[in-house]
């Protein structure tokens, strides 16, 4: 009885490992991850020769995955496309950059949109003209934030 039950044992087995091959080729022939490559990205954001404390980062990349991070009290940023820090999409990218002024009071989160602390223009993506172009390996990138010029 104990050699039948090996026997079923061993071609249950069988018939699982066959029944992944296709996937483990489909990871062997491709890689096993979770999109394009991506390669590591961060910098610094400042505004006025100051890092700007808090916000939000987005690479924006025509056709493809968007990247994006969050800004910390020193201005840094990593970007994430698919895992946490991952990176971005090699390739030229819009960059928007989302950095508003804290609510005194959490009515006031609520029923207003505060002000940016930093130029307007660099908010929506139809008015950056901020671009980055990430590079295979390791690419630390800075933006320097102006207001624009009067004319």
């Amino acid at each position: 009885m104990c050699e039948r039950i090996r026997s079923v044992s061993r071609l249950l087995s069988l018939r699982f490992l066959v029944s992944l091959s296709p996937c483990l080729l489909v990871c062997l022939q491709f890689g096993c991850s979770d999109g394009p490559k991506t390669a590591p990205v961060r910098g610094q954001v400042t505004y006025k020769g100051k890092p700007v404390p808090h916000g939000t980062i987005a690479f924006i990349p025509d056709g493809a995955t968007v990247a994006t991070g969050e800004i910390g009290p020193d201005g840094s940023y990593t970007l994430t496309t698919f895992r946490k820090g991952d990176g971005a999409i090699p390739g030229t990218h819009k960059v928007v950059i989302t950095a508003m002024e804290e609510p005194a009071t959490p009515v006031e989160a609520w029923s207003k949109l505060p002000p940016p602390i930093i130029p307007a223009k660099y908010l929506n993506l139809a008015t950056t003209d901020l671009r980055a172009e990430v590079r295979d390996g390791d690419n630390t990138i800075n933006f320097e934030l102006k207001d624009d010029k009067k004319k």
